[in-house]
């Protein structure tokens, strides 16, 4: 597993060595049938000590508010969704039953430019985005 803030394997390079393949999980929830945010509330303030810890620990490492509806998404830095799971499964919320998480397991894109033909424009500058209206 690959950690930060003082975990042992980035104590001196905290670059990716080539051999060594990292997996981002995002996790998102949803509440069960049932629940508000009348029923949560009292167990927020462990629920947030626990992601605090974990983002601490270099476990988690983005966590945001959904915009659509009630709930988070949680980036981990794992070996597995099966290691995403098992902290999901001690967060409060989840130990009450109140929530179910989605997994997806992220990892690193191609070399983009290796596939693209040689008469494929990649040179900078790289936005070309035209800027917005005024």
């Amino acid at each position: 597993m690959r950690g930060g803030c003082g975990h042992p394997a980035l104590a001196h390079d905290s670059r990716p060595r080539p051999e060594e393949t990292f997996v981002k999980i995002f996790a998102y929830d949803r509440f069960k049938p049932g629940i508000t945010m009348d029923t949560i509330t009292p167990l927020l303030p462990h629920e947030v000590a626990n992601v605090w810890r974990l983002w601490k620990a270099g476990i988690v490492r983005e966590n945001y508010a959904r915009a659509d509806e009630p709930g988070v998404v949680i980036v981990f830095e794992l070996d597995s969704v099966a290691d995403a799971q098992r902290y999901l499964a001690d967060f409060p919320l989840t130990k009450a039953g109140y929530l179910e998480w989605t997994c997806i397991p992220l990892m690193a894109p191609l070399p983009l430019e290796s596939i693209f033909a040689p008469t494929v424009d990649v040179s900078s500058p790289y936005d070309r985005t035209p800027a917005a209206a005024g």
